[in-house]
């Protein structure tokens, strides 16, 4: 049975960034996100936990499909300066976002978090 998990008060917000990409800059994508871009976000206060996913097949324009929801502790969190420093250090400013074919963004708060009972 699942429960609604009370720590959504450490994360109250949600964003939600959804990126095309070439096929062929999926492994340099990947290694940025992971290693340049979340590493640098995460050292803001406030973003407490960044979960990345791919679409399982290419759309139909034929780019990979990956998504990124960050937990941040306030709303609009993504629009503060100290985000843009920390989003535009390293590599990803200047190699990844000129090869992002679409990005959309959502965001809003976190309604209701629910996990699975542990026995």
């Amino acid at each position: 049975m699942a429960t609604i998990d009370s720590r959504i008060g450490e994360a109250p917000h949600c964003m939600m960034i959804t990126f095309e990409i070439d096929p062929a800059d999926e492994a340099e994508f990947n290694d940025i996100y992971d290693n340049d871009h979340v590493p640098n976000i995460m050292k803001l206060p406030g973003v407490t936990e960044v979960i990345r996913f791919r679409e399982a097949q290419p759309n139909a324009k034929g780019f990979l499909v990956y998504t990124a929801i960050y937990m941040m502790a306030s709303e609009n969190l993504h629009l503060t300066p100290e985000w843009t420093v920390l989003s535009d250090l390293g590599r990803w400013a200047p190699v990844i976002r000129p090869k992002v074919k679409s990005r959309t963004r959502s965001t809003g708060p976190v309604i209701a978090r629910f996990r699975k009972a542990v026995a």
